[in-house]
């Protein structure tokens, strides 16, 4: 969302100017829905420069939630994507829909997922398969930023770790591209399979061979093997083929931070 606001009212609502809104708002109360040349009200930037206070009283006095500008973002989108936790909240709570996309097929989820913040959409039962533009899920997005917890709890809500994106690759594939050790292992528990091919013909097997650090990841395995965690034992999706997690474990570079 761009920062360049050339509408006075919708200006002092990016910039915080509570009076000036306030004012505004009592002088002609449509200024609350009132739109600027790309379809944004004054709540889209209130809420893109974190003012709560603002968007409290735009809300109290009738400014719309679900709202969208000419890309399809809502508030709701916005307020994710800038990480501003408080003003998610308060636009859940006056009604915001959790599932909508923008034109990207981008829902709050997604940009959640990439900010590792995604609690607050997850015990609103936010929909964890939505596909956006390029066919990817937010499990991708935590996958390929190394999410590990944020990971197991799209997983827990029904997230499907084999959901390929445009190009074919998994969760899995990017965790093991991004050298995520600790995610692939988790997405392995959970039915992530092994063997699929993205359009380079390249398997999550085929990414994982290019890290050579392995000692951590020996010590793991033999943690594995103490534990007799099987491959696939964390989901419906059972990992055919797969002999035992140290075929895995020795294929998958944990220490990450290494490259």
């Amino acid at each position: 969302m761009s920062k360049k606001v050339k509408y006075p009212f919708h200006k002092a609502a990016f910039e915080g100017e509570f009076h000036t809104v306030q004012q505004a708002v009592k002088s002609d109360p449509g200024v609350v829905n009132s739109r600027d040349e790309d379809e944004r009200t004054l709540l889209h930037w209130a809420v893109s420069g974190g003012h709560l206070e603002i968007v409290e009283y735009l809300l109290d006095k009738g400014s719309e939630v679900n709202t969208v500008d000419d890309s399809n973002w809502t508030p709701l989108h916005i307020a994710v994507s800038t990480g501003h936790l408080d003003i998610t909240n308060k636009l859940l709570q006056a009604g915001a829909e959790i599932n909508v996309q923008n034109d990207n097929g981008l829902t709050p989820l997604h940009y959640a997922a990439s900010k590792n913040r995604i609690e607050i959409l997850l015990d609103r039962n936010a929909n964890v398969n939505i596909i956006d533009s390029n066919d990817q899920i937010p499990l991708h997005r935590c996958a390929v930023h190394g999410f590990t917890t944020f990971v197991k709890l799209l997983l827990e809500k029904g997230s499907k770790p084999n959901t390929r994106d445009k190009i074919k690759n998994s969760p899995l594939h990017l965790a093991c591209e991004e050298g995520h050790g600790d995610c692939a292992l988790l997405l392995i528990e959970y039915g992530g399979d092994l063997n699929l091919e993205n359009i380079e013909q390249k398997t999550p097997l085929d990414l994982c061979k290019k890290w050579k650090r392995l000692q951590e990841l020996k010590r793991r395995n033999e943690e594995f093997k103490e534990k007799d965690i099987e491959v696939g034992g964390g989901g419906d999706e059972k990992n055919e083929g797969n002999d035992s997690i140290t075929e895995v474990t020795e294929l998958i570079m944990v220490d990450w931070h290494i490259r």
